[in-house]
């Protein structure tokens, strides 16, 4: 399934790719943003739910502290209430259950550029991995071998453009950098991509729970959880933006840059329409 979508996603990429004069940087670049704006009605809808779950919060209060000793009843009155308002509660985690199948893929693009960007056979890859790796031996290069070393073969065989400036090249991998390996060490400038993911993965969290806060009532497991999770989330974003190439983080970073922009144009949209509602009202 994942190779069906990356297959998918890869296609979008060399498009976009062979329209841009072969620079992988900026179709990177080009396909988050084509994401983001694939996800923005979800994005919309969610903000939307989101909203009316602010309007019966009041309702769902009562409902937590009146059975507060009866959690079986209380999970039964709460989505009653939920049916009634014809709200789904499960609306809001939609864009975020359907990001994870294009990370998923991502996965797969960035370690297997030449298999899923250039669309090249095993066969075109292997002829470049036998020239990369001649000390290995042609019987050992086998499929397993190419697809945890293609990335290397096309740094090495400059088959993509991935030279951004001098110091960073979207193949590298952040953790390299401290590796004792001279083929593989990356450098230290890699580093920035995972400590900025990190960064801005924090600010975006902020703004989204800035912008849901008071929407809905929350027990405090809830709030627990969603504390936690505002600290996972960014440090797991990090991770594996350090343990993947860059370009898989540079998706990420720019993700998040436009999620942060998203996230503000959207606030104060919403909070010139609650504006403009309240005059409304006061003026009956």
């Amino acid at each position: 399934m994942v190779n069906l979508i990356a297959s998918f996603f890869g296609m979008i990429i060399r498009l976009i790719y062979n329209l841009v004069n072969h620079n992988y940087f900026i179709s990177i670049l080009i396909f988050t943003l084509f994401t983001k704006l694939v996800l923005l009605p979800l994005y919309l809808k969610q903000m939307k739910s989101t909203e009316e779950m602010k309007k019966i919060a009041p309702l769902e209060k009562k409902i937590q502290e009146k059975y507060k000793n009866d959690k079986q009843k209380q999970a039964e009155e709460l989505t009653k209430l939920m049916s009634e308002h014809k709200i789904n509660p499960l609306g809001g985690c939609l864009p975020l259950l359907i990001q994870i199948p294009i990370i998923l893929a991502m996965f797969a693009i960035v370690r297997q550029p030449l298999t899923y960007i250039l669309n090249m056979s095993q066969e075109q890859i292997k002829t470049y991995a036998v020239e990369v790796y001649s000390e290995v031996g042609e019987e050992n290069i086998d499929e397993k071998f190419i697809k945890n070393n293609e990335i290397n073969i096309a740094k090495e065989k400059d088959l993509l453009d991935m030279q951004v400036c001098k110091g960073f090249n979207l193949g590298e991998v952040p953790a390299n950098v401290f590796s004792k390996d001279e083929t593989k060490k990356a450098s230290p400038v890699a580093l920035v991509i995972p400590i900025f993911t990190f960064i801005l993965s924090i600010i975006s969290n902020k703004l989204l729970q800035k912008n849901t806060s008071d929407m809905q009532a929350v027990s405090e497991e809830q709030e627990q959880m969603q504390k936690s999770m505002n600290m996972m989330m960014p440090l797991l974003s990090a991770s594996i933006a350090y343990s993947m190439p860059l370009a898989l983080g540079v998706y990420w970073l720019f993700g998040n840059i436009l999620q942060i922009i998203q996230q503000i144009v959207i606030s104060r949209i919403m909070k010139k329409d609650e504006e403009k509602l309240a005059l409304k009202e006061g003026g009956k």
